[in-house]
């Protein structure tokens, strides 16, 4: 079981709406980009490579980050539909197996 399902702030988003921006070798910011530039709204997180791993942090699920084997992976979990679930205790950190 992913326990990525459901929690993004992004709903129905296709990979042609992401907006990636490269700040440094091993970091890139995700927005959506239908939503207007300088709007909060359309920030989603970020990804941050180390070593072999893409850690991913999204806006609104802050306590907890997932880790994927390829960029496209780590892409494509901003892709997933629904609202940030509600946690009673927060996770520092959640490893994802694909």
């Amino acid at each position: 079981m992913n326990p990525n399902n459901g929690v993004s702030d992004a709903d129905d988003l296709r990979v042609s709406q992401l907006g990636i921006l490269q700040l440094t070798p091993t970091e890139w910011l995700v927005r959506d980009s239908q939503i207007l530039d300088g709007d909060p709204a359309a920030l989603l997180g970020v990804i941050q490579q180390s070593k072999d791993v893409y850690e991913v942090t999204k806006l609104g699920v802050l306590t907890t980050r997932w880790f994927y084997s390829s960029f496209d992976r780590a892409q494509a979990s901003f892709l997933v539909r629904g609202t940030p679930a509600r946690q009673s205790s927060p996770q520092r950190a959640t490893l994802v197996a694909d």
